[in-house]
């Protein structure tokens, strides 16, 4: 039913035990969000978005973000997020006329959304809801809700150039668990391994920075929006030894894994060190 709408979970349910900043992330579907518990800053282009408890907003597909995660004790961050194809963004704004589209996308706010809205976001994210409709209603919905978001100010920017650096993302998303290789990719893309490496070259990048950049976003997604076991985890993103991933993950974001779950009051408790964010280092 709902397959022509979405190619990602219909929502995910953030929770995060200790306060992180994760550097360059990026997401392959805009998404709408609320914070439900704690604060969330996020920032592009050196400008800074916070968002309290309660606080609704839309974070852009493909754009490198600096997200700090803050828990307000004795509760856990926590964010719900609603991933839409930026097709209907695209549709929804050709339909409103006159939207103004940033150039670049950004992350926004959507201050004073109507009640209305919110329950139609809440409607949105219940599991099952979009699935049980026809197609052309669920994308309905969806175009709806994207245009209450744009009343309330948080619209979404015009679509970048496509990279090859995202299309990989993307057919490496399909399964970070696979052992992809440089070869394989190439002939994916019906190119030679030299032209691949060139290509990706020019836009200051490579093949295995990608692969393991995309595996460990997923881990982070794993992570905060699942109780998989670190094991399991480690195995869904190609890694047989959870202590190399958990290497791996600190070398990429500065924290122990089981941070990000539990918090420091974990490792305290257990006798290990408390592990520093460097979220401090960031403004707000």
């Amino acid at each position: 039913m709902l397959e022509d709408v979405f190619s990602v979970p219909t929502r995910a349910l953030i929770r995060q035990g200790g306060r992180a900043c994760f550097y360059r992330l990026v997401n392959t579907s805009p998404l709408l969000i609320q914070v439900q518990s704690g604060t969330k800053i996020v920032m592009a282009d050196d400008k800074a978005l916070r968002l309290e408890a309660g606080a609704y907003g839309l974070l852009p597909d493909y754009r490198p973000l600096t997200m700090e995660n803050i828990p307000k004790a004795p509760q856990k961050y926590q964010t719900l997020a609603l991933p839409v194809p930026r097709q209907l963004f695209e549709d929804a704004y050709l339909s409103m006329g006159s939207i103004a589209v940033p150039s670049r996308p950004v992350p926004a706010s959507a201050p004073n959304l109507p009640e209305e809205a919110a329950a139609l976001f809440d409607y949105c994210c219940q599991p099952g809801n979009l699935t049980r409709l026809p197609a052309a209603i669920a994308k309905a919905r969806l175009m709806e809700l994207i245009t209450w978001f744009a009343l309330s100010g948080a619209v979404l920017g015009q679509c970048q150039s496509p990279r090859l650096e995202d299309r990989l993302r993307q057919m490496i998303e399909s399964d970070t668990a696979f052992d992809w290789t440089l070869g394989q990719a190439a002939r994916a893309f019906n190119m030679s391994e030299a032209t691949l490496r060139r290509k990706l070259a020019a836009e200051k990048t490579g093949f295995s920075e990608i692969l393991s950049d995309t595996r460990m976003n997923r881990a982070l997604a794993l992570i905060q929006t699942t109780t998989l076991p670190m094991a399991q985890v480690a195995l869904e993103v190609g890694y047989d030894s959870p202590s190399q991933f958990s290497a791996r993950f600190k070398e990429r974001f500065g924290v122990n894994p089981r941070h990000v779950r539990s918090g420091p009051e974990h490792f305290e408790r257990i006798g290990a060190e408390v592990e520093r964010s460097g979220a401090d280092m960031l403004p707000g």
